[in-house]
Parts: structure tokens; sequence; C-alpha cells
């Protein structure tokens, strides 16, 4: 199976991720966006979201209900070390036994670890054939609304306007043949609002 052959993901109207490949998504609500991808794969396969450990917000997938079908299918990760997310997610993605990974990111990675995850993510798209899986990943930056990871296939930001609760600006920044574009979206699927799903944990 070629990834280029196979359609893309596509979790909101004009947003097409290619399958095999890294993405990034940005912004004040890529927590909503990453989620809302995270839903629109959770029918082809596992859905698997690594975080560092330590973050100081801790995700509620119950508080992304109106993203996905099933948040208690969502498979939470935390990982001790900013290199974990990078290892788990690149052997989840090899596996073909996922359909989505999302990477959040305390670190940004440099060109060879995106590399890594980008052929990573190819190979999981041949072993994942028999099962119709076709993995990609999403990186996203923890701390960072407004990241610019190197060599990622494609860049979304959303941003939450202020002209009604359920209205958001995508944009495009970065796609392969495409120029920069954006646009308005009027429901994310029930989308909760910005920051809903995500906590402040409480200190030990």
């Amino acid at each position: 199976m070629s990834r280029d052959s196979l359609p893309p993901l596509a979790p909101l109207p004009r947003m097409a991720l290619a399958r095999g490949r890294l993405h990034e998504v940005t912004g004040p609500a890529r927590h909503a966006l990453a989620a809302r991808a995270a839903g629109a794969a959770m029918a082809e396969g596992p859905v698997l979201w690594l975080r560092p450990a330590w973050a100081t917000e801790g995700l509620c997938a119950q508080g992304l209900a109106g993203l996905m079908p099933d948040p208690g299918a969502l498979v939470l990760v935390r990982c001790p070390k900013p290199v974990d997310v990078l290892w788990s997610a690149e052997e989840a993605l090899r596996s073909g036994a996922v359909a989505l990974v999302i990477a959040e990111l305390a670190e940004a990675p440099d060109l060879r670890q995106v590399r890594r995850l980008h052929l990573a993510a190819a190979e999981g798209v041949a072993r994942g054939a028999r099962q119709g899986r076709a993995p990609l990943a999403l990186a996203l930056m923890t701390e960072t609304a407004d990241s610019r990871l190197a060599g990622v296939e494609s860049r979304w930001a959303l941003h939450p306007l202020p002209t009604g609760p359920a209205r958001w600006r995508l944009d495009r920044l970065l796609a392969r043949g495409l120029p920069p574009q954006e646009w308005e979206v009027r429901d994310l699927g029930g989308a909760p609002a910005p920051g809903t799903g995500v906590a402040q944990e409480e200190m030990a």
C-alpha cells in the first residue's frame, strides 16, 4: 500500500492530513484540534496521546467528549523524559498498530528526529495495511502555542474567534504544494471552549 494512494485523514472540512507523515498543530486551541483529529482517527484504530509526565496541565479525556466518539478509548501515556515521547511515537508508528499518534513535546525535535518519525510512519502504513490502518502523527508543543517545527509535512493552527462560543479560525500555515489559507469553522463537532479537557494538575 502506498501512502500517496491513500485518502488523507480529514478531521475538519478543508483540513487534510497525509498518511505516513508527521504534521504539526499550533495555536491557542491546538489541544482541541488534536482531539478532533483523534476523534476522526478512532474509527480506524487506536489513538495514542503521549505527554510529558511533568507537564503543569493534565489532560482530561472526559473533557474532550464533544470531539471524539469514545474518550475512554484514547490511550494517554505520561512519559518521564523528553526523549521518551519521541521514542514512543516512533515505535508506535512503526508498528502499524495505531491509527494516530499525538506527540505533545516539551522541546522541539531536530530535523533528524523529525525524519525518523516520517520514516517510522511510512513503515507503519506498510505494516498496518492488512488491518486497514495507515498511521500518521501530530506534534504540538506543551507550553508554546505559536511553534514552527522544521521538517513537518503540514502545519495547522486553530484560534477561537471572539464573535461566538463555537466559532473558530482554522489556518493552513504550511502544506506541500498549497498556499497558506484560513477558514472560519462554525463547529468542531460539539467542541468545548479552548482549554476544556486540559486542567491544572493538583499539587501534592
